[in-house]
């Protein structure tokens, strides 16, 4: 139906009635042979412009046509309706007028072919007007299209530089722990060292006391070094696999059956990012638009993948459409080569988010 309203198709419907109606004076009125050669011509004209785009300047070619045919028949005045109507619907609407002049040349029927001309050219108008209307309506999609496109690009880009950004932070800190460790922790130690070895070689016993003290002070002073670095890294808040475990441990609504199996430190930051806004966007999912019971959450980390399956055993089947939050993981899991998958199954959905691990990370 919405094919039928183009302005187009309006348009060469318009053009083929004009040609119709002439066919139907023909035949009605004095059926020559000249005047079935003119018809034939615009309709031939008109074919073209339907086929293709042909420019302005062609409408010369059907008032010549016209013009050339007024001394044999009169339906050459209707014809020049068509130019008319083109003149118009391009916005040459002044120009139209000119060619009312004709009306002044015949005396036959007069009065028909003014109002002929007449919704001619109204409809000529009428099309200039729904045909711009489509242009600026097309170039604003288009420019929306274009926007949204360069949108989806910047929020890749966005991603792309946050796991950058999250990977960098991560090898720092892990050069800052590297440097405090070698700087204190280093130094004390094989001080203490040494001065075991040279405790051997001692025979005065209190200067062998002596060196046995500096054996303790730096040990006690290393220790309380280590206790400091490890205190000073131990977050204030949960992260990782801890803060998933939080999450279910606080999601109240729906019983929770959680297994996780292999080695949680290989994850990099970034994932559990991910992951977390996957759990979260699940179980908001299930307490809202299911009838489910029970809730399944299976964490598996490998050489390879990390995986996370979560499975409702829900049926009810409300919205089958995947939601902007779905939507955007589903971006931010492809950013970083991983994918993140929604099934609809008989005893519920079921979500799996599958995130590739760098190769050589030693966690």
């Amino acid at each position: 139906m919405e094919k039928l309203m183009e302005p187009v198709v309006f348009v060469n419907v318009w053009r083929f009635l004009i040609v119709g109606i002439l066919m139907h004076l023909w035949i009605i009125g004095d059926f020559m042979v000249s005047t079935f050669t003119l018809i034939l011509l615009l309709l031939m004209l008109t074919s073209l412009r339907w086929r293709f785009s042909l420019s302005i300047w062609w409408v010369c070619v059907d008032v010549f046509i016209c013009f050339l045919y007024f001394p044999y028949t009169t339906i050459s005045y209707y014809g020049l309706a068509l130019p008319i109507f083109e003149l118009s619907k391009k916005g040459k609407g002044l120009f139209s007028l000119l060619l009312f002049g004709s009306l002044f040349i015949t005396s036959e029927s007069t009065s028909i072919l003014f109002w002929f001309y007449l919704q001619a050219l109204f409809f000529g108008v009428f099309s200039y007007i729904a045909l711009k209307n489509q242009a600026a309506f097309q170039l604003e999609i288009d420019e929306q299209r274009k926007a949204r496109n360069e949108l989806e690009q910047v929020k890749m880009e966005l991603l792309v530089a946050s796991q950058t950004a999250s990977e960098q932070a991560e090898l720092m800190e892990r050069y800052r722990i590297s440097r405090e460790l070698h700087d204190h922790l280093g130094h004390d130690l094989t001080g203490a060292s040494l001065a075991l070895q040279a405790y051997e070689y001692v025979q005065d016993p209190n200067e062998a006391e002596k060196v046995l003290q500096e054996v303790k002070n730096r040990l006690e002073r290393s220790t309380k070094n280590l206790r400091e670095t490890v205190h000073n890294m131990t977050p204030i808040i949960e992260i990782g696999v801890e803060r998933l475990e939080s999450i279910m441990q606080h999601f109240s609504q729906i019983e929770v059956q959680y297994h996780k199996s292999g080695n949680m430190l290989t994850v990099p930051a970034y994932i559990w990012g991910l992951l977390e806004s996957c759990l979260k966007e699940a179980l908001t999912n299930v307490a809202r638009h299911s009838n489910a019971t029970k809730v399944e959450i299976d964490l598996q980390v490998t050489k390879s993948i990390v995986r996370l399956s979560i499975q409702d055993n829900g049926t009810e089947k409300k919205n089958s459409q995947t939601g902007s939050g779905l939507r955007s993981l589903q971006m931010r899991s492809r950013s970083i080569g991983g994918s993140l998958s929604i099934t609809s199954r008989e005893s519920g959905y079921l979500l799996v988010c599958v995130i590739p691990l760098e190769k050589g990370r030693d966690g």
